[in-house]
């Protein structure tokens, strides 16, 4: 009997504004490929990504909550999930506390933008309001019976040839009518109001110069500092708020209100203008006022009227141009209040808002005590550096005492409040330890020779390190290292030695990467293992990128001393792509799991050697198990691109002989465990067997056999622990067992109900003696097969991948537990923990 469980998933966001969202539960929920990732920062052990939900059959746009209870017992009711699929899909918890598919929302012909859930202080209606905005050009109104989940839609708002880029729902203050705001792509903000069986459109915000990309509403409830400090601003308890974000870099707020008496709303511009003229006119406020004027556009505080109907009643309210809000550099992609609170038997909503910018930085924005003028309280982020396109969208944590922000390569960054109190003045943030992973699909994992830690390579073109970070009887697994940031989508790759690896991308090279003494200490230090710490004299200190280069240069000892000894002689900062790659900060030895920014510039491994030949771009390599040789193959028409080269590593040269028993892509090469043979695979659906001769320094591998096996292409194959036996595995949905005692004959055909792509036989034979093959499929399942072809676990569905498995790989725990890396297209890297 086997048990399987998940181990660890590193898969990351999608690059979109609204792909992540934080409950009132503490879960973070957000966007990856096809899955929703379900991740919860306040987590003591820190184990990362929880679980992934499988329902879309394209990429996750956008996520949203949907919360229901009364103030203090609000809560996560369910979680809606927009997608490129064209369909929304509503998710719930059932009793055993897992999240699982409740509904589908179909009916859109684009794809579902952003998604709007009613906000406010108490939502315990018999049903749930959900809006969806689509690239089709329409908003869809939908009720969720809370009791049954039952899904109806209730309307559609056509809106021409625009389409919603974000949306934002609450109650119009003192009442119980829905007011929905929507953001499009002419610019405006559409306000809607609720008039019986749905939505009718009252008015335009107008101001933006740009797409708006993101809504929030709060309520307004009034503070302490009002008047202790006599603050004279217009919001009035009750107000509604909203906030919005622009391409054009500013921040709006807006407020709604109950329309109040004629003088009083006469009086109000009057006081407006003296308080802004007694604080003077910034040069910002200026440039924007001029701005404005060039471009038509006006800072307008005028209020206009909307009337509502409200039972037998009619209610007027006033829409009014708060504040803009002036800091980012750049477009600002998310805006997001801070959760309110109930303090003393009242809701509380703080006056905090969060922005995130593609100008590298967050913002909070904050009220000023004395004079009610917005400012930005604390920027946190990457000031220069390389943090490629900024941030795409951030959120606050349920009390706001972190935040947590999503970047465009699916980086994850996350800072926590450590003021030790509000009246310090000054809020102080720091970075805490987060999750990672890739944004695109990955090609290939590797565990190194001894089995310590995995590789991965991805086409988002880099290459990442996981291990396991062990403090106490706690042991997690974290990134903790990207040794190479390519200008190519990386295709495989293969360890020469546990410190050295070989990898192949888009490229005609093969470049061989070193681990410097950094990375070795780091990885002793975090993981537990001491022996590793031995293994680091005498390396390179770290790595830096040059700024017009591809290839990793080494930084030793002297290096670091030379330059922080001549801070000075700019020429030899000059080389470095970045300058807070500074020396000393390559010699640091982690004592937590890095963060992004360290990851980017601190982790990178040398670059010792490149290894040319190839006339088109490599497929696959691989280095045999003694490390003396590389085996490789590129993209190939023809029998004569088709060969597999093979390098020696104590010169790095290609060696004469080379392996011609293909005419088209050779798309694996494996050599057995006692680098014996060289086991090659193809598109031209034959696997070719070469055996080692020794002594023939410049033909160490000559074709012994070959054998047309498959009627479709062949992905991969895999030898058995001890040689006996190989299995090759094909699109044709057949796993083939050759064996070495019948002069490899085919010993079994294991038949399937997919397609195969990645085969890999586990590390040695189960309790009962059979040999076990994990099996990956194109639909993104893994399963357990013996030799004999008995299914023995076939991996559920939900703790797969959502698409094609692309690579898969063994180790053998200290403890004796067997573990199963695997790479998939849809971005992700699971670990599996396989007990017999």
């Amino acid at each position: 009997m086997v048990a399987v469980d998940t181990e660890y998933i590193a898969i990351g966001c999608n690059r979109t504004t609204h792909a992540a969202a934080w409950g009132i539960s503490g879960l973070v929920a957000y966007g990856a490929n096809r899955l929703v990732a379900l991740y919860d920062p306040l987590d003591p052990q820190q184990r990362g990504v929880q679980a992934t939900l499988l329902g879309h059959k394209d990429r996750v746009i956008c996520v949203e909550f949907i919360e229901r209870g009364d103030r203090a017992e609000l809560h996560d009711a369910a979680l809606v999930s927009g997608s490129a699929d064209n369909t929304a899909i509503v998710w719930t918890k059932n009793n055993q506390n897992k999240w699982i598919h409740s509904a589908t929302l179909e009916g859109h012909t684009g794809a579902v933008e952003a998604i709007g859930c009613l906000r406010a202080h108490t939502l315990v209606d018999e049903k749930d309001l959900i809006a969806t905005g689509s690239a089709d050009g329409s908003i869809r109104i939908w009720t969720r019976h809370a009791a049954s989940g039952e899904v109806s839609l209730v309307q559609v708002i056509q809106l021409g040839p625009k389409y919603p880029t974000a949306l934002a729902m609450a109650y119009l203050p003192g009442s119980k009518t829905p007011v929905l705001a929507s953001a499009h792509t002419d610019r405006n903000i559409s306000i809607y109001t609720w008039k019986k069986d749905g939505f009718e459109k009252a008015y335009d915000l107008r101001g933006h110069d740009n797409w708006v990309r993101a809504l929030a509403f709060a309520t307004y409830t009034g503070q302490e500092d009002d008047q202790a400090n006599a603050v004279k601003h217009t919001l009035r308890p009750g107000d509604l708020m909203l906030a919005s974000g622009s391409q054009d870099r500013y921040i709006r707020l807006w407020k709604i209100s109950p329309h109040q008496q004629p003088q009083e709303k006469q009086q109000q511009p009057k006081q407006e203008a003296q308080e802004s003229g007694s604080n003077g006119l910034t040069e910002d406020l200026l440039q924007a006022l001029e701005d404005s004027v060039a471009t038509g556009e006006e800072l307008s505080t005028k209020a206009h009227l909307i009337t509502v109907q409200q039972g037998n009643t009619e209610q007027q309210y006033s829409l009014m141009f708060e504040a803009l809000l002036m800091g980012h550099d750049d477009w600002v992609y998310s805006v997001c209040w801070e959760r309110p609170r109930l303090e003393q038997g009242a809701m509380v909503q703080p006056m905090r808002l969060l922005s995130a910018s593609s100008d590298k930085s967050m913002m909070i924005w904050k009220p000023d005590v004395h004079t009610g003028v917005w400012v930005n309280e604390v920027r946190m982020g990457d000031i220069g550096g390389n943090s490629y396109l900024g941030f795409c969208g951030a959120v606050f944590s349920p009390d706001g005492r972190l935040a947590l922000s999503h970047g465009a390569n699916g980086s994850f960054h996350l800072w926590k409040d450590v003021s030790a109190s509000e009246q310090e003045g000054l809020s102080r943030w720091v970075p805490q330890v987060s999750i990672s992973g890739h944004f695109k699909p990955v090609e290939s994992v590797a565990w190194d020779p001894k089995g310590r830690y995995l590789l991965s390579a991805s086409l988002d073109q880099t290459a990442r390190l996981f291990a396991p970070w062990k403090r106490g009887e706690t042991l997690t697994w974290h990134e903790m290292g990207r040794p190479q940031i390519h200008g190519y989508d990386i295709k495989c790759i293969s360890f020469v030695h546990e410190w050295q690896y070989v990898s192949g991308a888009d490229e005609k090279v093969l470049r061989v990467f070193d681990a410097p003494k950094s990375c070795v200490e780091s990885l002793a230090a975090l993981s537990g293992a001491t022996d590793m710490a031995s293994e680091a004299a005498s390396r390179p200190v770290g790595a830096n990128l040059p700024a017009l280069g591809l290839s990793n240069k080494a930084v030793f000892e002297g290096d670091v001393q030379e330059m922080t000894e001549s801070e000075e002689n700019h020429t030899l900062l000059q080389s470095y792509a970045h300058s807070s790659s500074t020396p000393t900060a390559l010699m640091h030895i982690m004592e937590q799991p890095p963060f992004e920014e360290h990851l980017l510039q601190h982790t990178l491994w040398p670059e010792v050697e490149k290894l040319y030949g190839h006339g088109y771009e490599i497929m696959c390599c691989e280095a045999s198990h003694d490390g003396r040789y590389i085996a490789s193959a590129c993209k190939a028409a023809t029998a004569d691109h088709a060969v597999v080269r093979l390098f020696e590593t104590s010169r790095w040269k290609e060696l004469d002989g080379k392996i011609a028993a293909h005419t088209l892509t050779v798309t694996r090469t494996r050599f057995s465990h006692n680098d014996q043979w060289l086991l090659t695979v193809s598109r031209d659906r034959v696997w070719s067997l070469s055996e080692r001769v020794e002594g023939d320094t410049e033909n160490p591998y000559r074709l012994v056999t070959k054998n047309k096996a498959h009627a479709r292409i062949i992905w991969d194959c895999s030898w058995s622990h001890d040689d006996a036996l190989f299995a090759t595995g094909s699109r044709d949905k057949t796993v083939k067992i050759w064996s070495q005692s019948t002069g490899w004959q085919c010993a079994a055909t294991l038949k399937c109900a997919e397609a195969i792509t990645a085969v890999e036989f586990a590390p040695s034979t189960s309790k009962d003696g059979k040999y076990i093959l994990a099996v990956g499929f194109e639909n993104g399942e893994i399963h357990l097969l013996s030799s004999e072809g008995e299914k023995i676990y076939a991996i559920e569905k939900s703790d797969g991948h959502a698409g094609v498995v692309k690579s898969l790989s063994w180790r053998t725990t200290a403890d004796g537990v067997w573990q199963l890396a695997s790479a998939g297209e849809d971005h992700a890297v699971r670990i599996y923990n396989i007990r017999q």
